[in-house]
């Protein structure tokens, strides 16, 4: 079982046990559609590196259908569930959903290296592609999307990370077309990714 997995079983447990770490209220409805048109606009040209180590360009990752999710590895729940049930709705729809790739955008560049973010989605094959790069970087992709994050101190020492956890959908253009807030049920998860690939 890769950690990626092990986390995701060990969710509920965590989410019981987590009394240091809190988030930035999660979005539980798609923004209007004038707000969507304003998303993950003006980035082209910021250049981040992958999960394989590649240097890329934000513009270089249109081209196909994708939902794009902001977290960070060590997250306890939030991050790898959120990732799973992308992950899972997909495999619902089947083959039609092959083309959809995912980009997990690291909000902890830090400790998000590109081989970490590589073994820990090392279940998701080519369907995940994890995105870190400079903080400046990461910054400005994470303005254009209006996700909010803010370091937390632990009492060890440590930090944590609040974020806002939405998973935007994009089309081959690079256009937001609907967002997903943390808590959508798989069912309607699918039916929204359907939509995204033109499916009934």
């Amino acid at each position: 079982m890769s950690l990626f997995l092990a986390l995701v079983v060990a969710a509920s447990a965590l989410a019981a046990a987590d009394t240091q770490t809190t988030y930035a209220a999660p979005q539980a409805a798609p923004a209007p559609e004038a707000d969507l048109a304003t998303l993950g606009h003006g980035i082209d040209d910021v250049q981040l590196v992958d999960d394989g180590g590649k240097t890329v360009r934000w513009a270089e990752l249109k081209g196909r259908p994708r939902a794009v999710f902001f977290g960070f590895t060590r997250c306890p729940v939030i991050c790898p569930v959120t990732v799973w049930e992308i992950d899972a709705a997909l495999e619902k729809i089947g083959k039609d959903a092959a083309g959809v790739q995912m980009n997990f955008v690291s909000l902890d560049p830090a400790r998000d290296t590109p081989a970490a973010m590589k073994g820990y989605f090392s279940s998701f094959k080519a369907r995940m592609r994890a995105l870190t790069g400079s903080p400046a970087s990461i910054t400005r992709v994470a303005k254009a999307f209006d996700v909010v994050h803010t370091k937390v101190a632990l009492s060890n020492g440590d930090y944590t990370l609040d974020h806002t956890a939405a998973v935007f959908l994009l089309d081959d253009k690079g256009n937001v077309v609907d967002v997903m807030g943390y808590g959508t049920p798989q069912d309607k998860m699918v039916k929204r990714f359907k939509q995204l690939l033109g499916l009934k």
